[in-house]
């Protein structure tokens, strides 16, 4: 072989070479970023457009429908999803994975563009934006101080906000609580109907009043000059001194209404509450930082934690701003432990070949191609623009085991050859070569199954995919390394003499007793065709077995990793204050700060969502100390909050814990489904028949619906003959009823580069209740009437969302799973009891979320399994130059699942998309020690011997490189089999426990079934030749 003997005849050449990769990757492991999850750019589209004033059943009609018409017929939509609620219209459109994402937010602007005519008057321009449903806040800090919410806010926006926004990678900062400043302009509704006043041509008025504009140019001589009017107000009392017109003269605006400079009003805020030391903050700004897309988590947490010292050197006295959340932190914990295991591995497996080689210069040649292969890869993983990540971490520590196999197996061979009186340089050559064929069969058995992965087409598959080439480019160095660095030490440094210590020949005894008693069962086995026989049936019984315990292991999505944090979301009733809501808060931040574990929570007032809002909502971010310092995991803890919790009355209180999303991002429900119709009304009697029959199954917790009777409605319904009769139109009806009631923001108040809403509304006390609402002025044409005079008032229960999916009307379902269940668990009992409800011809159930995720992950996965084996076979048919042997060699691969569920039943784990994972990449593993097998059985039936011979020899022959294989692959997966390292250990503990219970079980039945099965079909095959 080429490569062999160039690196046996020129050592310094091939040491250089080798150089360039090590020199290369030491580069790029300083270079490259973390991030706790691959990035994956998600083609979304959101669409908003504001109708204000309008309700949802009234944006459902005349805005949502619209919009989703005409997007409907952009290509590659995936599904379609929207939100009509008070205001607003939310349209989320989700491509098919692969879409360019610039080019599908280009198409339906287009889409969109072309539809605004058909809008109501006075809808905003919806606006058009392209979404990372992955970005979520990795960072919140707390400003906090002895100062008025007014001058917290301020110094919050005007200067924190934009220091921060500056960062490189920083998407967005967010504030939540003190207080914005606006300009109240309040009238008595007394004042409306004397001087009749009109608020919506008052707010004009005011306006008007507030403007700068440039006049143009003009020359004298050779001096160009500009001419500006500069009429906008410069403080407060120029509002107040606005003139007026009223139909009793001019006045100043100060005459007719109270101009103050005051704040919004308060419909969120934003609570610290530090558990230790007992102190709860009610005065705060929280600052949420969300990265950008290309943005990383922990750059940018490193940049921000540098600007914060300076930026409290600039704050007032008695002001600070602290980091409360940081996720960067659990983010390079995890790296950490991951980057651990990888030591540990390496430091297990070179035990584990000093163990079998007894000798330092043996074991450093085959365990130096562990740590060269890895820093080989760095090089890749950074030209194909990879992070440090769980995946391409979990790549790198499934792999260790891996790289040293093709060492083991060429230096075993090295050995045994130079064992034969050849010089250690002939012997490198020889035994290289003789081996070349196994070693590239085994390594690229491996490729060929890795391959697959990368090219799967679901979600979860795309986040495999750094995973599958980490791992392929780390294993086509290894095949490298035991072609070049292996066959090249070896001709220079193994032992001229075989000299073994005292311990080294006590372990060569042990072994040897095991190669006899091995080599005796295996002459058991091959002894005659009926033994061959029953060892088969035996195998075949214990895999029928193995099979049926499938059933009682567990699916889920994602193992659950404790994040070290929890989330509450508290919803009281509708019309529920923002006062009421904080009373039923502080119960609940009370009862969770009694638990030690809790080291504090910060709390949002008035918001549940990106899209749920409103004075009844309330959430809680729970932070925990370490998971080595708390008796309970994450989801545990979320249990006991949820029944401690459950007695609190008045309010739907649900508690999660960290959940780890594909994004990196947390806070899915695990149990998502959706009932579909055309009829709002009938929705929501199967919702209510759907619930009763699915509230009470075992481990299904937080269960919820997206549905919501809304807050009781004053609703007004135009005598068209009496707007007729006044001159005035039922818009002009509209606009006076919002401006009297909710207000109107005339224009801006600009001061110190900052920007100020002044609003024109009625004094409170005018419009808190029907009865006032109904007595209001209306002004039309210089005449006032009441609202009464002009409309007919109704009370109605109104609604508070309603929910497409694909245009169909729906009631989203969402849950949880609780502790000591599955996913499988729950949503087989809903499927079973939703297929016993009738739902009306056009109405219907179907899955979303991490259910359906998990759905087309599982067939993306068995075919990626099935196109593995096929591929598998095409490699090994290729290189074994026969169609029959390689299904002997496949056979091996049924074996290992009897060790993979046996070790999933045993560690008490699931079928995930790990530990799936992990029986897909075992298919080109645990075929590698029957290809040796194989392949010596081969070269001496060429020799001339017998079948039974031939394998009796290979038995003997590679027993101790697939013991010492199998073992070197196992140690290098131990560690995160084990989980050492605490944070992140959940996500990779399924691959090391299948792999492990796979490799142990296939290795050992390979042994004996694959020359029991090779002697079978030979035999049979001889026989009908002879009888020929």
């Amino acid at each position: 072989m080429f490569l062999t003997d160039l690196s046996i005849n020129r050592p310094v050449l091939v040491t250089m070479a080798i150089m360039v990769f090590i020199v290369f990757g030491v580069l790029a492991y300083f270079s490259l970023p973390i991030n706790l999850m691959p990035d994956l750019k998600l083609p979304y589209v959101v669409v908003q457009t504001v109708y204000s004033g309008a309700g949802p059943r009234e944006i459902e009609s005349q805005v949502t429908e619209p919009i989703e018409e005409a997007v409907a017929t952009v290509s590659q939509i995936d599904f379609m999803q929207s939100y009509s609620m008070e205001n607003v219209s939310i349209v989320l459109v989700a491509f098919k994975l692969g879409k360019n994402i610039d080019v599908a937010n280009q198409e339906v602007k287009d889409k969109v563009d072309a539809v605004i005519r058909n809008l109501p008057d006075g809808t905003d321009r919806p606006i058009v934006l392209k979404m990372d449903i992955t970005a979520f806040p990795i960072m919140d800090l707390v400003l906090s101080g002895n100062m008025p919410p007014k001058e917290l806010y301020e110094l919050a926006d005007g200067t924190l906000k934009d220091r921060l926004s500056q960062i490189p990678g920083v998407a967005s900062v967010s504030l939540i609580g003190g207080a914005k400043r606006q300009i109240d302009v309040r009238f008595t509704d007394k004042v409306v109907f004397e001087n009749k006043i009109s608020l919506a041509q008052l707010s004009a008025i005011l306006a008007a009043a507030n403007l700068d504009m440039p006049g143009g140019n003009f020359t004298q001589g050779t001096q160009e000059y500009s001419v500006r009017l500069k009429g906008e107000y410069q403080d407060v009392e120029d509002i107040r001194n606005t003139d007026i017109p009223t139909v009793f003269g001019v006045k100043k605006l100060s005459q007719l209404a109270r101009v103050e400079d005051a704040t919004e009003e308060v419909r969120s805020k934003a609570i610290y509450f530090n558990v230790p030391e007992n102190v709860k903050d009610e005065n705060i700004v929280r600052l949420s930082i969300t990265n950008a897309a290309d943005g990383n988590v922990v750059t940018i947490a490193e940049e921000v934690t540098k600007e914060i010292p300076i930026l409290n050197k600039e704050l007032p006295e008695g002001v600070k701003l602290e980091i409360m959340r940081d996720d960067s932190i659990f983010t390079k914990d995890t790296i950490n432990s991951t980057l651990e295991n990888i030591l540990l591995g390496i430091l297990f497996t070179g035990i584990i070949l000093f163990i079998f080689l007894h000798d330092f210069r043996s074991t450093l040649i085959v365990a130096i191609s562990m740590p060269y292969c890895i820093i080989s890869t760095f090089v890749f993983m950074q030209i194909f623009g990879y992070t440090f990540n769980i995946m391409t971490m979990m790549g790198l520590s499934t792999s260790i085991g891996i790289l040293v196999s093709n060492s083991v197996v060429v230096l075993e061979n090295i050995f045994r050859h130079k064992d034969m009186g050849n010089t250690r340089k002939v012997a490198a050559q020889i035994g290289t070569n003789e081996i070349g064929t196994a070693v590239l069969a085994s390594t690229l058995t491996n490729i060929v199954v890795f391959l697959p992965i990368a090219t799967m087409t679901s979600m979860v598959g795309r986040f495999f995919k750094e995973f599958a080439v980490t791992v392929t480019m780390a294993t086509l160095f290894s095949l490298l390394t035991a072609f070049t660095i292996t066959p090249m030490l070896a001709s220079k440094i193994i032992p001229k003499e075989k000299r073994t210590s005292k311990w080294g020949r006590k372990f060569d005894n042990v072994f040897d007793k095991f190669g006899n008693y091995y080599a005796k069962f295996l002459g058991y086995t091959l002894r005659s065709k009926r033994t061959s026989v029953s060892i088969l049936l035996f195998t075949l019984l214990a895999l029928l077995i193995s099979c049926g315990l499938a059933f009682f292991v567990g699916m889920e999505m994602i193992p659950p990793v404790d994040q070290r944090n929890l989330s509450i979301s508290v919803e009281m009733p509708q019309g529920t204050n923002l006062n009421e809501t904080a009373k039923t808060m502080d119960i609940v931040q009370n009862r969770v700060a009694q638990h030690k574990e809790v080291v504090h929570i910060l709390t949002n007032l008035g918001s549940g969502s990106f899209i749920d809002t409103g004075t009844n909502l309330a959430t809680s971010d729970i932070k925990l100390v370490d998971r080595n310092e708390r008796e309970y995991t994450a989801n545990q803890l979320a249990d006991i909050l949820t029944k401690e919790l459950s007695d609190i009355p008045n309010a739907k209180i649900k508690v999660t814990g960290s959940m780890l999303g594909m994004g990196g991002g947390g806070g899915a429900s695990g149990i998502q489904f959706m009932i579909e119709g055309q009829d709002i009304d009938r929705l929501e009697q199967l919702k209510n028949e759907v619930t009763i029959a699915i509230e009470d199954i075992p481990g299904l917790i937080n269960l919820d619906t997206s549905s919501r009777y809304g807050r009781s409605e004053l609703t007004l319904y135009p005598k068209r003959d009496k707007l007729a009769a006044a001159g005035a139109t039922v818009y002009d009806l509209a606009l006076a009823l919002r401006a009297n009631v909710e207000g109107l923001v005339s224009t801006k108040y600009r001061e110190a580069g900052n920007e100020y809403d002044i609003k024109i509304s009625l004094e409170d006390e005018v419009v808190d209740s029907p009865d006032k609402i109904k007595n209001l002025s209306v002004v039309v044409m210089g005449k006032s009437y009441l609202v009464s005079q002009l409309a007919d008032i109704q009370f109605s229960s109104g609604i508070n969302r309603i929910t497409h999916y694909d245009r169909y009307k729906t009631v989203m379902f969402t849950g949880d799973v609780a502790s000591g269940y599955t996913m499988s668990d729950i949503t087989s009992q809903i499927e079973e009891r939703l297929d016993k409800i009738k739902f009306p011809t056009g109405y219907r159930y179907q899955w979303g979320g991490q259910a359906k995720m998990m759905s087309e992950t599982t067939v993306d996965m068995i075919r990626t399994f099935i196109l593995a084996v096929i591929l598998t076979y095409m490699l090994l048919a290729a290189i074994l130059e026969s169609f029959a042997q390689p299904i002997l060699i496949l056979a091996t691969v049924p074996l290992a699942l009897i060790g993979v569920i046996l070790s999933l039943l045993i560690t008490g784990n699931t079928f995930n998309i790990v530990s799936m994972m992990a029986i897909i990449m075992l298919v080109g593993i645990v075929v590698n020690n029957a290809i040796l097998i194989m392949d010596y059985v081969n070269i001496k039936r060429r020799e001339g011997y017998s079948v039974h011979d031939a394998l009796m020899e290979a038995g003997k022959m590679k027993l101790k490189p697939i013991v010492m294989s199998t073992l070197a692959i196992i140690a290098g997966m131990l560690p995160m089999a084990i989980g050492i390292g605490s944070t992140g250990s959940e996500m990779t503990r399924p691959m090391g426990i299948v792999s492990i219970g796979g490799l142990i079980v296939s290795t050992f039945l390979t042994l004996i079934i694959i020359p029991a099965f090779y002697f079978l079909t030979t035999k049979n095959i001889h026989a009908k030749k002879e009888s020929q």
